[in-house]
């Protein structure tokens, strides 16, 4: 009578499931880091001597009264397209970034948004407040 002995099952770990949550942390981790904001606050010195940045962003801000800023500046609302026209033509960037209160009156805002448009800005950015 002939003998047959069983093979020893072969011993195998399956990588799949190892592989699928290595892939997922390093999307987790890499995501994550993108959002950190840098923690280090520096008040830069002043120079006597230089030249303006030409890059420097334009900010469009309305107050919660409807007052109207451009980086810092005071502008009236029927001069602002000018007032914006001007700045884009220093700068190369060609943004204009509208910042405005949460209570502003919304006509503001648009008309705001409608000089930017006029005056010829490439992009025009909303800025908002993440929660």
């Amino acid at each position: 009578m002939k003998i047959t002995r069983s093979r020893k099952p072969s011993l195998q770990v399956d990588m799949s499931p190892l592989i699928d949550c290595v892939f997922q942390l390093l999307i987790f981790f890499m995501l994550s880091s993108t959002f950190l904001t840098p923690a280090i606050s520096l008040t830069l010195p002043e120079a006597e001597s230089g030249e303006a940045d030409q890059n420097q962003e334009i900010m469009v801000t309305i107050s919660e009264e409807g007052k109207i800023f451009v980086n810092k500046d005071p502008v009236e609302l029927d001069t602002l397209e000018a007032h914006l026209r001007e700045k884009l033509s220093q700068s190369t960037k060609q943004t204009i970034t509208l910042r405005g209160d949460e209570k502003m009156p919304y006509e503001y805002f648009v008309r705001a948004l409608d000089a930017a448009e006029r005056s010829g800005a490439i992009h025009v950015n909303v800025a908002h407040q993440n929660p």
